[in-house]
Protein backbone atom coordinates (compact mmCIF):
# COMPACT_ATOMS: atom_id res chain seq x y z
CA UNK A 1 0.00 0.00 0.00
CA UNK A 2 1.19 3.29 -0.76
CA UNK A 3 2.23 5.50 2.27
CA UNK A 4 -0.17 8.36 2.15
CA UNK A 5 -0.02 11.80 0.46
CA UNK A 6 0.97 14.73 2.59
CA UNK A 7 0.56 18.26 1.36
CA UNK A 8 1.00 21.72 3.45
CA UNK A 9 -0.63 24.63 1.03
CA UNK A 10 -0.42 28.21 1.45
CA UNK A 11 -2.93 29.97 3.27
CA UNK A 12 -4.63 26.67 4.97
CA UNK A 13 -4.55 25.49 8.49
CA UNK A 14 -2.19 22.75 7.16
CA UNK A 15 0.66 25.26 7.25
CA UNK A 16 1.17 25.63 11.29
CA UNK A 17 -2.94 24.27 11.61
CA UNK A 18 -1.55 20.62 11.17
CA UNK A 19 1.83 21.34 14.03
CA UNK A 20 -1.53 22.96 15.92
CA UNK A 21 -3.70 19.65 14.81
CA UNK A 22 -6.70 21.92 15.76
CA UNK A 23 -9.67 20.31 14.01
CA UNK A 24 -9.39 20.64 10.02
CA UNK A 25 -5.73 19.87 9.90
CA UNK A 26 -5.30 17.79 7.16
CA UNK A 27 -2.78 14.73 6.54
CA UNK A 28 -3.19 12.67 3.18
CA UNK A 29 -6.50 14.78 2.06
CA UNK A 30 -8.21 13.21 5.10
CA UNK A 31 -8.81 15.42 8.47
CA UNK A 32 -7.84 13.95 11.40
CA UNK A 33 -9.55 13.22 14.56
CA UNK A 34 -8.88 11.83 18.10
CA UNK A 35 -6.22 12.00 20.45
CA UNK A 36 -4.16 14.07 18.58
CA UNK A 37 -6.60 16.90 18.82
CA UNK A 38 -5.51 18.64 22.23
CA UNK A 39 -7.80 21.11 22.50
CA UNK A 40 -10.86 19.00 22.39
CA UNK A 41 -8.77 16.79 24.94
CA UNK A 42 -8.06 19.75 27.23
CA UNK A 43 -12.08 20.29 27.52
CA UNK A 44 -12.22 16.32 28.43
CA UNK A 45 -9.62 16.51 30.80
CA UNK A 46 -11.47 19.53 33.01
CA UNK A 47 -14.64 18.20 32.32
CA UNK A 48 -17.34 15.99 34.04
CA UNK A 49 -15.97 12.72 34.81
CA UNK A 50 -12.59 13.10 33.83
CA UNK A 51 -10.49 10.85 36.65
CA UNK A 52 -10.42 7.80 37.21
CA UNK A 53 -12.27 8.13 40.64
CA UNK A 54 -15.89 9.30 41.20
CA UNK A 55 -16.66 12.46 40.63
CA UNK A 56 -17.05 15.20 43.70
CA UNK A 57 -20.29 16.82 43.13
CA UNK A 58 -19.90 19.90 41.55
CA UNK A 59 -22.57 21.57 43.90
CA UNK A 60 -25.85 21.79 41.90
CA UNK A 61 -28.84 20.85 43.31
CA UNK A 62 -26.62 18.62 46.42
CA UNK A 63 -28.84 18.44 48.70
CA UNK A 64 -27.65 18.99 52.56
CA UNK A 65 -28.87 18.47 55.99
CA UNK A 66 -31.50 19.95 57.26
CA UNK A 67 -33.18 20.25 53.70
CA UNK A 68 -30.61 23.06 52.69
CA UNK A 69 -29.28 23.15 49.01
CA UNK A 70 -25.99 23.68 48.25
CA UNK A 71 -26.75 26.09 45.24
CA UNK A 72 -28.32 28.22 48.70
CA UNK A 73 -25.12 27.43 50.23
CA UNK A 74 -22.83 28.50 47.14
CA UNK A 75 -21.38 32.07 48.80
CA UNK A 76 -20.02 30.49 51.66
CA UNK A 77 -18.45 27.77 49.70
CA UNK A 78 -16.82 30.11 47.28
CA UNK A 79 -15.53 32.17 50.68
CA UNK A 80 -13.49 29.45 51.61
CA UNK A 81 -11.60 29.63 47.91
CA UNK A 82 -8.40 31.47 48.83
CA UNK A 83 -8.03 34.98 47.57
CA UNK A 84 -11.80 34.58 45.27
CA UNK A 85 -12.15 38.17 44.62
CA UNK A 86 -8.51 38.52 43.30
CA UNK A 87 -8.62 35.62 41.54
CA UNK A 88 -12.11 36.25 39.78
CA UNK A 89 -10.89 39.43 38.37
CA UNK A 90 -7.75 37.99 36.93
CA UNK A 91 -9.55 35.17 35.10
CA UNK A 92 -12.75 36.52 34.81
CA UNK A 93 -14.80 33.61 36.09
CA UNK A 94 -18.12 33.91 37.41
CA UNK A 95 -18.19 32.68 41.00
CA UNK A 96 -20.43 29.76 40.22
CA UNK A 97 -17.27 28.56 37.49
CA UNK A 98 -14.99 28.86 40.26
CA UNK A 99 -16.56 26.88 42.66
CA UNK A 100 -17.18 24.50 39.76
CA UNK A 101 -13.33 24.16 39.24
CA UNK A 102 -12.48 24.28 43.09
CA UNK A 103 -14.15 21.01 43.35
CA UNK A 104 -12.56 19.77 40.41
CA UNK A 105 -9.51 20.87 41.46
CA UNK A 106 -10.21 19.01 44.96
CA UNK A 107 -10.71 16.03 43.13
CA UNK A 108 -7.66 15.89 41.21
CA UNK A 109 -5.72 16.51 44.71
CA UNK A 110 -6.82 12.76 46.12
CA UNK A 111 -4.68 13.44 49.46
CA UNK A 112 -5.94 16.43 50.41
CA UNK A 113 -2.15 18.34 50.10
CA UNK A 114 -3.77 21.22 49.02
CA UNK A 115 -2.08 22.40 45.71
CA UNK A 116 -1.51 19.53 42.57
CA UNK A 117 1.56 17.59 41.41
CA UNK A 118 2.24 16.76 37.74
CA UNK A 119 1.11 13.11 38.98
CA UNK A 120 -2.36 14.54 40.18
CA UNK A 121 -2.76 15.75 36.28
CA UNK A 122 -1.01 12.78 34.87
CA UNK A 123 -4.20 10.70 36.46
CA UNK A 124 -6.27 11.78 33.84
CA UNK A 125 -7.13 10.16 31.37
CA UNK A 126 -7.45 12.39 28.59
CA UNK A 127 -4.33 14.14 29.19
CA UNK A 128 -2.47 10.21 29.50
CA UNK A 129 -3.70 8.99 26.17
CA UNK A 130 -2.95 12.49 24.41
CA UNK A 131 0.25 12.93 22.47
CA UNK A 132 0.65 16.35 23.65
CA UNK A 133 -0.03 15.57 27.25
CA UNK A 134 3.31 16.12 28.50
CA UNK A 135 3.52 19.55 26.76
CA UNK A 136 0.04 20.24 28.36
CA UNK A 137 0.77 19.68 31.69
CA UNK A 138 4.27 21.23 31.36
CA UNK A 139 1.97 24.86 30.86
CA UNK A 140 0.22 24.41 34.05
CA UNK A 141 4.01 24.31 36.19
CA UNK A 142 6.00 27.25 34.26
CA UNK A 143 9.92 27.91 35.50
CA UNK A 144 10.23 24.07 36.49
CA UNK A 145 7.70 24.60 39.55
CA UNK A 146 7.16 21.53 41.38
CA UNK A 147 3.51 22.59 42.63
CA UNK A 148 0.13 23.75 40.97
CA UNK A 149 -1.93 26.23 43.59
CA UNK A 150 -5.69 27.00 43.22
CA UNK A 151 -5.09 30.69 41.25
CA UNK A 152 -2.70 28.68 39.20
CA UNK A 153 -4.80 26.15 37.80
CA UNK A 154 -7.68 28.53 37.10
CA UNK A 155 -5.18 30.92 35.15
CA UNK A 156 -3.99 28.33 32.84
CA UNK A 157 -7.71 27.62 32.25
CA UNK A 158 -8.84 30.93 32.16
CA UNK A 159 -6.98 30.79 28.71
CA UNK A 160 -10.36 28.60 27.26
CA UNK A 161 -12.43 30.80 28.49
CA UNK A 162 -15.20 31.73 26.06
CA UNK A 163 -15.38 35.86 24.93
CA UNK A 164 -18.30 37.59 26.17
CA UNK A 165 -18.80 40.04 23.75
CA UNK A 166 -20.79 42.60 26.01
CA UNK A 167 -17.62 41.99 28.67
CA UNK A 168 -15.09 42.73 25.97
CA UNK A 169 -16.45 45.67 24.58
CA UNK A 170 -16.70 47.47 27.97
CA UNK A 171 -13.64 46.49 28.88
CA UNK A 172 -10.83 49.59 30.42
CA UNK A 173 -8.32 49.59 27.99
CA UNK A 174 -5.84 50.40 31.14
CA UNK A 175 -7.08 46.71 32.42
CA UNK A 176 -4.23 43.68 31.75
CA UNK A 177 -5.22 41.98 28.47
CA UNK A 178 -8.45 39.48 28.99
CA UNK A 179 -6.21 35.71 29.68
CA UNK A 180 -9.21 34.19 27.05
CA UNK A 181 -7.97 37.07 24.71
CA UNK A 182 -7.09 36.08 21.27
CA UNK A 183 -3.51 36.68 21.41
CA UNK A 184 -3.90 35.49 24.86
CA UNK A 185 -5.02 32.45 23.36
CA UNK A 186 -2.33 32.09 20.54
CA UNK A 187 0.58 32.75 23.13
CA UNK A 188 -0.67 29.43 24.98
CA UNK A 189 -0.69 27.36 22.04
CA UNK A 190 2.48 28.97 20.84
CA UNK A 191 4.67 28.12 24.10
CA UNK A 192 3.29 24.51 23.52
CA UNK A 193 5.38 23.85 20.44
CA UNK A 194 8.26 26.27 21.93
CA UNK A 195 10.24 23.51 23.65
CA UNK A 196 13.02 25.62 24.72
CA UNK A 197 11.22 28.86 25.65
CA UNK A 198 13.51 30.63 23.26
CA UNK A 199 10.55 32.73 21.26
CA UNK A 200 10.64 31.02 18.19
CA UNK A 201 9.44 27.58 16.84
CA UNK A 202 12.08 25.98 14.94
CA UNK A 203 11.83 23.10 12.80
CA UNK A 204 13.67 20.48 14.90
CA UNK A 205 10.43 21.83 17.80
CA UNK A 206 8.66 21.73 14.53
CA UNK A 207 9.44 17.75 13.55
CA UNK A 208 9.20 16.87 17.09
CA UNK A 209 5.81 17.73 17.77
CA UNK A 210 4.97 16.15 14.68
CA UNK A 211 6.63 13.19 15.51
CA UNK A 212 4.32 12.87 18.49
CA UNK A 213 0.67 13.70 16.94
CA UNK A 214 1.04 11.65 13.50
CA UNK A 215 2.92 8.41 14.67
CA UNK A 216 3.34 5.74 12.04
CA UNK A 217 0.77 6.71 9.68
CA UNK A 218 3.50 9.27 7.77
CA UNK A 219 6.54 8.16 6.97
CA UNK A 220 9.98 10.13 8.48
CA UNK A 221 10.60 11.53 5.44
CA UNK A 222 7.26 12.63 4.87
CA UNK A 223 7.17 14.66 8.19
CA UNK A 224 10.87 16.14 7.48
CA UNK A 225 9.09 17.48 4.54
CA UNK A 226 5.87 19.04 6.67
CA UNK A 227 8.21 20.58 8.61
CA UNK A 228 9.99 21.90 6.52
CA UNK A 229 7.18 23.73 4.40
CA UNK A 230 5.03 24.84 7.31
CA UNK A 231 8.25 26.64 8.66
CA UNK A 232 9.15 27.94 5.62
CA UNK A 233 6.04 29.37 4.54
CA UNK A 234 5.63 31.19 7.82
CA UNK A 235 9.54 31.94 8.18
CA UNK A 236 8.82 35.87 6.93
CA UNK A 237 12.59 36.75 8.03
CA UNK A 238 14.23 34.09 6.61
CA UNK A 239 16.02 32.78 10.21
CA UNK A 240 14.44 29.03 9.40
CA UNK A 241 12.67 29.48 12.50
CA UNK A 242 8.94 30.30 13.15
CA UNK A 243 8.32 34.00 15.64
CA UNK A 244 5.54 34.56 17.74
CA UNK A 245 4.43 37.17 15.32
CA UNK A 246 5.19 35.09 12.14
CA UNK A 247 2.84 32.52 14.02
CA UNK A 248 -0.03 34.58 14.18
CA UNK A 249 0.34 35.64 10.89
CA UNK A 250 -0.05 32.18 9.66
CA UNK A 251 -2.90 32.09 11.53
CA UNK A 252 -4.87 35.09 11.19
CA UNK A 253 -7.43 33.20 9.42
CA UNK A 254 -8.37 30.71 11.86
CA UNK A 255 -11.02 31.16 14.45
CA UNK A 256 -9.35 30.66 17.27
CA UNK A 257 -12.19 31.82 19.46
CA UNK A 258 -13.95 28.64 18.22
CA UNK A 259 -10.58 26.25 18.17
CA UNK A 260 -9.66 27.38 21.74
CA UNK A 261 -12.89 27.91 23.75
CA UNK A 262 -14.23 25.66 26.11
CA UNK A 263 -18.28 26.44 26.23
CA UNK A 264 -18.54 24.69 30.05
CA UNK A 265 -15.22 28.06 31.09
CA UNK A 266 -17.99 31.01 31.52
Amino acid sequence: MKPPVVRARPADPATLGLALHLPGSRVGGKERQGSGAWLPAKAAAFGPGATRRPRLGDGRGERRPGGSSAMGSRSSHAARIPDVDSIRRETGFSQASLLRLYHRFRALDRTGKGYLSRMDLQQIEALAVNPLGDRIIDSFFPDGSLRLDFPGFVRVLAHFRPVDEEEDGNRDPKEPEPLNSRMNKLRFAFQLYDLDRDGKISRHEMLQVLRLMVGVQVTEEQLESIADRTVQEADEDGDGAVSFLEFTKSLEKMNIEQKMSIRILK
